[in-house]
Order: structure tokens, then C-alpha cells, then sequence
């Protein structure tokens, strides 16, 4: 994944700083520097932000499924 493809996934999506962080643990830093095209894309995420795009998960979904996730799991 590219930084501009980096870029529209995370606007399509409606993702926001706190949601990168929560899905991703991602901070405002490396998110900046992604989209900058400083930092690869981890596989993990540019997975991730596909996935969400191809299910037509958006953000606040994708926080929900994580947040029960990490519940059971704990």
C-alpha cells in the first residue's frame, strides 16, 4: 500500500487519530509519517484498512468488533 492509498483508505473509512490508535496502535506521529510516505505501511494495517473498505466497515463499527474482542479476551 501507497501513502496516498494510505491517505484515502483512513478518509473513506472515517477513521480519526483515536480510532488509528485503537485499531491499529498507531500514534498521531507514525500516522503522519504513513501518510507522508516516510514510513512503510505496516502489512498489518494496509490489511486491515482493505479489509475495512472491502466489508464496508467504517469506523465506528470496527472500534465496536475490536472493543468486544478485547473483552473476551481478557
Amino acid at each position: 500500500m501507497q501513502a496516498y492509498e494510505y491517505k484515502a483508505a483512513v478518509a473513506v473509512t472515517g477513521l480519526i487519530a483515536a480510532d488509528l490508535e485503537k485499531l491499529f496502535d498507531i500514534d498521531v506521529c507514525t500516522h503522519r509519517a504513513l501518510a507522508s510516505g516516510e514510513l512503510k505501511i505496516p502489512r498489518a494495517v494496509a490489511l486491515g484498512l482493505l479489509l475495512m473498505l472491502v466489508t464496508n466497515t467504517n469506523a465506528r463499527s470496527a472500534c465496536v468488533l475490536v472493543s468486544a474482542d478485547l473483552r473476551r479476551a481478557a
